[in-house]
């Protein structure tokens, strides 16, 4: 038995209590202003989004393969990234472009900042995934 609010719960229903408020603190986050963009390279669908912060705070930079998050960086971070994977021999579970000719498959590029008059007006982002072109001059303009 466990107390909330002067009441003694039983631990099965703390649980389930402390996974709604899981699953309410998600939801606010969430409910943050998103724009994404995706392309189909080979038999993949990569989508690149851009998740804006609240006034005076930093924004987030995701991009996704087949729905799965890749990664996820704040703006700061997200100029010039490079990620390595090694393709292990045998039978694996890999994302359809990592299965490329090459034992090591790299994810490389960046969103980088345009400005204009002293002002980053927006952020162009370019990736590639091993030979692919997976993102191509995706611009995201800021107000």
């Amino acid at each position: 038995m466990c107390e909330i609010t002067g009441r003694t719960l039983p631990r099965h229903l703390l649980s389930l209590v402390a996974m709604t408020m899981a699953v309410g603190a998600q939801a606010g986050v969430t409910q943050q202003k998103s724009e994404c963009r995706s392309e189909r390279v080979e038999t993949s669908r990569i989508e690149i989004c851009l998740i804006r912060g609240a006034a005076f705070q930093h924004d987030l930079y995701e991009l996704h393969a087949d729905g799965a998050l890749i990664f996820s960086l704040t703006d700061d971070y997200v100029e010039k990234v490079e990620l390595q994977h090694t393709v292990p021999e045998g039978v694996s579970i890999e994302y359809p472009l990592s299965k490329q000719t090459e034992k090591v498959v790299k994810i490389s590029g960046g969103c980088l900042p345009e400005v204009k008059n002293g002002l980053e007006i927006a952020r162009v982002c370019n990736f590639h995934w091993g030979k692919h072109y997976v993102v191509k001059n995706q611009r995201f303009e800021f107000d």
